[in-house]
């Protein structure tokens, strides 16, 4: 119990200011009971176990990315978070990329043919043009009533070139540089567009140094689906109490 105690505590205090932690000045920080000897043979076991790593430079010691992992999945337990509309001011602050799609079932509801040239295809809330083919036409009026999201996986499935055309308004993304950053173009490309909602399950998913976590949210009283990715070492904490309402806490 004392090990999980002090690991929790070091890895609470770095992720604060991301500087090497010593054992003394983690039992000034945190306020705890033990002594620095005690928190230094805990340091020991720690180590050989790789959840944490010895600084030599700065006689301190930093989590390791497996310990941040099982930090991370303990904390992200919740679902549907009401978040403030205050998405790209977090997400350049902390660094982090955040996406957002609103969670609506549209259904195409008509298939307007306009002059042999175009074809409307209505969505109530949504309109998507494209040029006239007679298949397509025929293919569209046999999907009326189908869902947009089935419609968009349908033609993925047929290898219709039609992907641009079937990217909803609902999709917004902020601070894309994150991505330029750290991600490979490969990635990028399905990641800065509403397909990012299909390459990652709902939950918490790790790719080397970064997390992502995909959940429901309300966002402005609306449903949404909504994805974050960032560095293992951010104070995800931290970010999650400046996007989420007063009032609603993890559970």
């Amino acid at each position: 119990m004392k090990k999980e105690i002090i690991l929790e505590n070091l890895i609470k205090t770095y992720l604060n200011d991301l500087n090497p932690i010593s054992s003394s000045e983690l039992k000034k920080r945190c306020e705890l009971s033990y002594s620095p000897s005690t928190i230094r043979n805990y340091f020991q076991k720690l180590d050989g176990e790789g959840l944490i790593i010895k600084v030599h430079i700065s006689s301190g010691s930093i989590p390791s990315q497996k310990a941040l992992k099982n930090y991370w999945i303990n904390y992200f337990g919740f679902d549907n978070l009401k978040i403030k509309d205050n998405l790209l001011d977090v997400a350049k602050e902390f660094d982090v990329f955040i996406a957002t799609k609103v969670k609506e079932d549209l259904l195409l509801t008509d298939v307007i043919n306009l002059n042999n040239k175009f074809i409307v295809l209505d969505f109530t809330k949504e309109e998507i043009v494209i040029r006239y083919s007679k298949e397509l036409l025929n293919l569209f009026l046999e999907l009326k009533g189908y869902s947009f999201e089935n419609i968009k996986k349908l033609l993925k499935a047929l290898k219709l070139d039609l992907e641009n055309k079937f990217e909803t308004k609902k999709y917004e993304n902020y601070n894309k540089q994150f991505l330029y950053k750290n991600y490979e173009n490969f990635e990028i490309d399905k990641l800065l567009t509403s397909e990012i909602f299909e390459y990652f399950n709902k939950g918490l998913s790790f790719n080397k140094e970064f997390l992502a976590y995909k959940m429901d949210a309300i966002i402005n009283n609306t449903k949404n689906e909504f994805v974050i990715i960032g560095d293992i070492y951010k104070d995800y904490t931290k970010i999650f109490n400046h996007l989420k309402e007063a009032g609603w806490a993890k559970r």
